[in-house]
């Protein structure tokens, strides 16, 4: 099989001026993509530079994700240059360390516009496109942060949340028209995680240990012509890659359920024993009707 396996594809990828994205933009050019480097940093020109002097292709994007005009332009721009548009990776992002009792509306916003209104701005003007050609392959760089979180970055998860919730809903739409949407959720040792306030010598182990590199063969797996993963969830830190779900338990039903019932059958609704794993709100509502069988019957009656 040739190395070239993104030979005659164009893709977008935002926040590919520095950190992961621009591990991504390095290693789809190198397998034969052309791709738009998208980022307002000025460092984004070295990345275009890096990849035209190895061979490449690829054209400078300094388009900002959040303004949804500016979104339309980047995907012009992508079509203008390189003649189309097969991939999409939204990864811009941006955090900032403040406790929520300290978030000002400001901040919050300044958040959700770059993370969450930067990603339905890009897919926004993209999708048309991709509908059109019945083809293309997203990924929407989302986060852990999303689902189970820490302190201070509330603003960063909300934003990361909205955008798991985007992607699910776009791989549903998507089936249709060949495209997919995945979710990535990365870990790397970036500026983004650098200005996180975390100890040094944990710092020393995740720059040694999570180098950016090491995200991007994952990337570049989910969006090759052959992937049919679709509306999943890929974490991976340190080399490691891995399928995240969401699970459902058995729970307890009662059809005249009591704030009693649940006292004393409280351990039913957390026993995670026998839990199924769930990939849609229809796989969760034949989950539910398959599991509670008192539910099944009542819903034959009807």
């Amino acid at each position: 099989m040739s190395d070239q396996i993104f030979q005659g594809e164009v893709a977008i990828i935002t926040g590919s001026g520095a950190g992961m994205g621009k591990e991504h933009a390095l290693l789809l050019a190198s397998r034969g993509a052309a791709v738009v480097v998208n980022d307002l940093a000025p460092s984004a020109q070295d990345v275009v530079d890096e990849i035209v002097a190895a061979g490449g292709k690829a054209t400078l994007s300094k388009h900002d994700v959040s303004d949804p005009e500016q979104a339309k332009a980047l995907v012009q721009t992508a079509i203008d240059t390189f003649g189309g548009l097969h991939i999409v990776v939204s990864n811009a992002a941006i955090i900032r360390n403040v406790r929520f009792i300290d978030m000002d509306y400001a901040g919050f916003d300044q958040v959700m516009k770059v993370n969450a209104y930067g990603a339905f701005n890009v897919l926004n003007a993209a999708w048309p496109h991709l509908v059109a050609q019945q083809y293309g392959r997203v990924v929407m760089v989302s986060s852990s942060s999303a689902w189970m979180s820490q302190p201070e970055i509330g603003h960063y998860a909300a934003s990361k949340g909205a955008v798991l919730g985007l992607a699910k809903t776009l791989s549903a739409e998507g089936e249709e028209f060949g495209i997919t949407v995945n979710v990535l959720a990365p870990g790397a040792f970036t500026q983004l995680a650098a200005s996180l306030d975390d100890p040094e010598d944990k710092r020393k182990v995740m720059e040694t240990m999570m180098h950016a590199s090491l995200v991007a063969p994952v990337l570049a797996w989910l969006v090759r012509k052959e992937n049919t993963l679709n509306g999943q969830i890929i974490e991976t830190a340190a080399g490691r890659a891995a399928l995240n779900f969401i699970g459902s338990t058995k729970g307890y039903w009662s059809k005249d359920l009591t704030v009693e019932d649940l006292i004393a059958n409280g351990d039913k609704v957390l026993d995670q024993d026998g839990f199924a794993a769930i990939g849609s709100t229809a796989e969760l509502a034949e989950w539910m009707t398959n599991t509670n069988t008192g539910w099944a019957e009542e819903l034959s009656k009807a």
